[in-house]
């Protein structure tokens, strides 16, 4: 049975298996891919899966938190496999005891260099929400979701070249923003 995304949230609201395994069966590879990202070299494959059924056990016991007027379920899904992922990443590094007089501390802090990352990054955002919609969703998901170009090109019926230069244009677009020459 194929499900709209209200009618899938829905479901999962009133607790029906079947939308459950259709969640599961429609966003696992895309859940698992950004999991990966966040934590290959950390955790092994086994541990990987285990955060990706975590993310689904939190979207069924979470579901009530979906706003449905607020955003889409499948990016309300990436967020939440975003921050599971680096809750097992951070458990990962927590576990490694490591003797503290081995190491040199060093006060590299730089409150100033750091309100400047921040306010770029805001204006590279902003930027980036100002694009067509379509070139937006290219940027995100090969920037932020690692999606190689081919995929990118065969989802959006696009030539490679067309998306080599959607992407081109939009990274001259943010650098012109930010002022680097």
């Amino acid at each position: 049975m194929e499900y709209s995304q209200s009618a899938l949230v829905e479901g999962i609201k009133n607790k029906d298996v079947l939308a459950y395994e259709h969640m599961i069966g429609q966003y696992t590879k895309i859940i698992y891919c950004l999991a990966y990202n966040i934590l290959s070299g950390y955790l092994n494959k086994e541990d990987m899966e285990e955060c990706v059924s975590d993310v689904f056990l939190d979207a069924w016991m979470k579901i009530n938190e979906f706003d449905q007027e607020k955003g889409n379920f499948r990016t309300w899904l990436l967020i939440l496999t975003k921050y599971k992922a680096l809750t097992y990443k951070r458990k990962k590094k927590g576990s490694n005891v490591v003797d503290i007089e081995k190491f040199e501390i060093k006060d590299n802090y730089n409150l100033e260099k750091q309100f400047f990352l921040r306010q770029d990054q805001e204006k590279v955002i902003k930027i980036i929400n100002a694009f067509n919609k379509i070139d937006k969703e290219i940027f995100f998901r090969r920037y932020f979701f690692d999606e190689k170009i081919n995929d990118l090109a065969q989802a959006f019926n696009l030539s490679r070249s067309a998306i080599d230069n959607r992407l081109l244009r939009g990274r001259m677009i943010i650098k012109e923003g930010l002022d680097y020459e």
